[in-house]
């Protein structure tokens, strides 16, 4: 049964390079998943140096949640803290998804923004999504 909903989440995914491989897989099982959601990923598909801040900045604007994908050393990504804080002081939604086992460091900018990573369930992230949308005026 797909969700019926007014509009799509437009999504920023916030994650280490060096899980590209599983950020692909999460971005395929959104995208494929029984939702209805079409995944729309605003996430620097290239680094950029020493614009990277500023076109993130832009992409995060255009984006209504960022989702930050923890793996095993995302807790150390500078661009990562970035990128959770510039979205916390633009009053954006911020949600955080396991990659790998939830035995791994959460990002400083996670904790002071009190957010919890959740496991990977495509179908309950999906549904969160969703839910904080119907909320979020």
């Amino acid at each position: 049964m797909k969700k019926q909903f007014s509009s799509v989440p437009k999504v920023f995914l916030s994650f280490s390079m060096e899980h590209k491989p599983l950020v692909e897989l999460f971005r395929d099982q959104a995208v494929g998943s029984r939702s209805g959601l079409v995944f729309r990923d605003y996430s620097i598909k290239e680094p950029v140096e020493g614009a990277w801040k500023a076109q993130a900045e832009r992409l995060i604007r255009k984006s209504s949640v960022t989702i930050c994908l923890v793996g095993k050393d995302t807790w150390r990504s500078e661009p990562v803290n970035w990128e959770i804080r510039k979205s916390a002081e633009l009053g954006k939604r911020i949600m955080a998804v396991y990659l790998q086992s939830h035995a791994v460091r959460t990002p400083p900018a996670l904790l002071e923004a009190g957010i919890a990573p959740m496991p990977w369930d495509v179908e309950a992230i999906v549904d969160r999504l969703y839910d904080d949308q119907r909320t979020v005026h």
